[in-house]
C-alpha cells in the first residue's frame, strides 16, 4: 500500500480531510500530525515540532504532500498574523533538502479581504480592512508610489499599519521566490502557487503574474504551477503524488460547458477567467486537458460563474452574491437545466463526468442539485464540489477525478471511498452551505460581515443535523449513508464551515 506524508495547511476539513477522502478513493494512505501539533484557527502549534514531525514522518513515507505555509509558520493563519522573519522561516523549511521521497508542495500568496473582520487577518483589518483592499488595487492599477497611492484611497490607515501589511506582502513573495529556486534546484517535484482570494486588479494578481514569469525564467514550468486558489492544493497535490509514485499518467479530460462563454467569464475572489483555473487546476493534479471529448477518460462538466442577486452572467464579484437566502425566483433556472441536460447526456452516452458548480462561491447552486436529482444518481460522477471559491472547487474535482481514474487503472479503486467523498460535498457545499447554513445564521442573528460564533453544544445544531440527515438520505444514488447523529461540529466555531460523519449503515463504513 502507498503512504503519504500530509502537512495540511491548516486543521479544518477542507485543507486535512478532502485530501484524506480524495487518497482513499485509490487505496492510499495518509499520515498527517497528530492534534496538537495542528493550528487551531489564530492558535499555531510549536513550530520546531511541527518540522521534525515532517522529517520523521517523511522519511517513513513513500512521497510527501506539504504546505509550506504550514512547515514554516504552522499554518494559513500564522502566516498571516505571524512575525517570523524569513531566515527563521527558511530555518524550518530544512527537512525539504534531506534525502527522502518525492516532495509536492504548496505555498500561498496572502489575500487583502474587502471587510472588517479580523478573525483570520492581523488585529488591524477590524478597522482598516477595505482601505488595503483599495490600497491594494490602486498599487496594482497604478504606478503610483506607495504614499501617492495613499493619498488617493487610504489616507486614514497608519503609518505603522501600511508599514506591516507591506511587509508581510514582500516577505511571502520573498519566500515563494525561494520556493520556486528550491523548485529550480529539484528539492521540490512539484511546487503549486495558489493565489488566495484575489480580485482582478490586486497586488496578488500582480504577484501571480510576477511569480508565473519567474517560472518561466527559471525553466520550471513543468512543475511550478501558479493559479487562484488555497484551500484545495493538498488535494490536488495528493493526487499528483499517487500518480507519479504508481508511474501512471493521468486521464484525458475534456471540458464541457452548457454555455457558450461561460468558461471565459470570471469567477469572484479570481485572478481570470474559469477556463485557464480549470485547466491549471486539472494538469496540477497530473491530467492532461484534451479539446475532443471523443478522445477523453474523463469529462468535466463546468456550471459557470452567474450571481442571482445583479443576474450577471460574466460572473459577479460583489460580495452579496450567494446562493445562501437567495430568493428563489432570482435562481438561474434556466442555467440549471442546461447544464443538467449535457450532464444527462454524456452520462447515457457512456462517458465518465466529473461536475464542478461555480456559478457562485460558498455554496451549491440550488437550482442545479434540484434539477440533477430526478435525471441522475450522484454515485455516477467521478467528481463534484461546489464549496468556496472557484479554485477551491474545481481542484477538488480535479483532484477527485484523476484519483478515480489511477484507482481504476491500479486495480485499488475504493467505490465506497468514491461514494462517502461525493456525499460529503453534497451535504456540506449543499445542503450546509446553501440551505441550512442561512437558515442558521437567522438563528444565531449574525452580523452579514463579519463571521459568527457557534458551537455544537447550540440548542438548535439538532435540528440542523437533522435537515442535513434528511438531504442525503434523498440525495440519489447515496441511499443507505446517514450523517451519524451528533456528529455536527464546527472547527473554528462558526458557521462557514462544519464537520460530521457521515457512515454507510448497511455495511458501517464511513468518514
Amino acid at each position: 500500500m502507498i503512504t503519504l506524508t500530509l502537512l495540511p495547511l491548516d486543521d479544518r476539513p477542507a485543507t486535512r480531510a478532502i485530501p484524506q477522502e480524495v487518497a482513499a478513493i485509490a487505496g492510499v494512505s495518509v499520515a498527517t500530525p497528530p492534534v496538537e501539533l495542528r493550528p487551531h484557527c489564530r492558535t499555531a502549534p510549536d513550530p520546531e515540532a511541527v518540522s521534525e514531525w515532517f522529517r520523521t514522518s517523511r522519511a517513513r513515507t513513500d512521497a510527501a504532500v506539504v504546505s509550506l505555509d504550514a512547515l514554516g509558520f504552522g499554518g494559513l493563519i500564522g502566516s498571516r498574523i505571524g512575525h517570523e522573519p524569513v531566515e527563521d522561516v527558511l530555518a524550518l523549511w530544512r527537512p525539504l533538502t534531506e534525502p527522502g521521497g518525492p516532495v509536492h508542495a504548496a505555498i500561498v500568496v496572502p489575500r487583502t479581504p474587502n471587510s472588517l473582520d479580523a478573525m483570520e487577518e492581523p488585529e488591524y483589518w477590524s478597522q482598516h480592512g477595505p482601505n488595503l483592499h483599495a490600497l491594494s488595487a490602486q498599487l496594482a492599477s497604478t504606478e503610483d508610489e506607495l504614499t501617492a497611492a495613499r493619498d488617493t484611497v487610504a489616507p486614514a490607515v497608519p503609518d505603522d499599519v501600511v508599514t506591516d501589511w507591506t511587509g508581510r506582502r514582500l516577505r511571502q513573495h520573498t519566500l515563494a521566490l525561494a520556493a520556486l529556486s528550491m523548485a529550480q534546484r529539484g528539492t521540490l517535484d512539484t511546487l503549486v502557487v495558489g493565489v488566495d482570494d484575489a480580485a482582478l486588479k490586486s497586488l496578488s494578481a500582480r504577484a501571480q503574474t510576477d511569480l508565473a514569469r519567474w517560472s518561466q525564467i527559471a525553466g520550471t514550468t513543468d512543475r511550478v504551477i501558479v493559479h487562484p486558489g488555497a484551500d484545495e492544493t493538498g488535494a490536488v497535490l495528493v493526487a499528483r503524488a499517487i500518480g507519479q509514485h504508481l508511474g501512471l499518467s493521468g486521464p484525458r479530460v475534456a471540458l464541457a460547458c452548457a454555455d457558450a462563454d461561460g468558461l471565459d467569464r470570471p469567477a469572484p475572489y479570481e485572478t481570470g477567467p474559469v477556463r485557464l483555473t480549470v485547466v491549471r487546476q486539472l494538469e496540477a493534479a497530473g491530467a492532461t486537458v484534451v479539446e475532443d471529448v471523443a478522445e477523453a477518460d474523463i469529462v468535466l462538466v463546468v456550471h459557470p460563474p452567474f450571481c442571482p442577486v445583479c443576474g450577471a452572467s460574466a460572473g459577479c464579484a460583489v460580495d452579496h452574491a450567494s446562493w445562501a437566502g437567495a430568493p428563489k425566483d432570482t435562481w438561474d433556472w434556466d442555467g440549471a437545466a442546461r447544464t443538467t441536460a449535457v450532464v444527462t447526456e454524456l452520462l447515457a452516452a457512456g462517458h465518465r463526468v466529473a461536475l464542478a458548480d461555480v456559478a457562485q462561491p460558498n455554496g451549491a447552486d440550488p437550482a442545479l442539485v434540484g434539477a440533477l436529482a430526478p435525471a441522475m444518481s450522484w454515485a455516477d460522477l467521478d467528481g463534484y464540489a461546489a464549496w468556496n471559491t472557484a479554485g477551491n472547487t474545481l481542484g477538488t474535482v480535479a483532484a477527485q477525478l484523476v484519483v478515480a481514474h489511477l484507482g481504476r487503472a491500479a486495480g485499488s479503486f475504493d467505490a465506497q471511498a468514491h461514494r462517502l467523498a461525493i456525499a460529503r460535498r453534497v451535504v456540506e457545499d449543499y445542503g450546509w452551505m446553501s440551505v441550512v447554513r442561512h437558515k442558521a445564521r437567522l438563528t444565531l442573528g449574525s452580523d452579514p460581515a463579519r463571521h459568527d460564533d457557534v458551537s455544537g453544544a447550540h440548542p438548535s445544531a439538532a435540528a440542523w443535523e437533522d435537515e442535513l440527515r434528511e438531504i442525503l438520505a434523498a440525495s440519489p444514488g447515496l441511499q443507505g449513508l446517514q450523517v451519524v447523529p451528533g456528529s455536527l461540529s464546527f472547527p473554528w466555531a462558526r458557521t462557514f464551515e462544519i464537520d460530521l460523519s457521515i457512515v454507510d449503515v448497511t455495511d458501517g463504513a464511513g468518514l
